[in-house]
């Protein structure tokens, strides 16, 4: 039986700043999520820690709807983010604008997150912090 706290834990939210520019980073990935994770670029993504995976001394992430093994040493938490991929929010500015929460990324000067968004088809230009989103409802 896991506590709340231990919950907490594997449904963490944070970043995981790797290059992957070394062998010792590329160490840190499981090698079959390796060439996936490369083309994400996880630099500058909030990501959600999924809990331990079945292989040992990996912990699973996901981002979006890809999920990737890796070691837990550059995890990083990060309080949850307001809205999550696939949210549906509206402009605070514009509510008649709508649109689905596509990425969520990190802006370290700021230490917070930011979004971005489609609207049906198409990304909508720029980036949404928080408060310039109400969920849509």
């Amino acid at each position: 039986m896991t506590t709340d706290s231990e919950q907490t834990k594997e449904r963490a939210w944070g970043l995981y700043p790797w290059h992957g520019q070394s062998e010792a980073e590329r160490r840190l990935v499981h090698p079959d999520d390796l060439e996936r994770l490369t083309l994400l670029w996880p630099y500058c993504k909030v990501l959600q820690r999924l809990g331990e995976a079945p292989e040992q001394g990996f912990i699973v992430l996901r981002y979006g709807e890809s999920t990737f093994r890796v070691r837990p040493e550059l995890f990083q938490p990060v309080a949850p983010p307001a809205f999550g991929f696939g949210g549906e929010v509206r402009l605070r500015r514009d509510r008649e604008r709508t649109g689905v929460i596509v990425a969520i990324h990190w802006h370290y000067k700021q230490a917070r997150p930011f979004f971005l968004i489609r609207s049906g088809q198409r990304r909508v230009a720029g980036r949404y912090w928080a408060e310039e989103l109400l969920p849509r409802g």
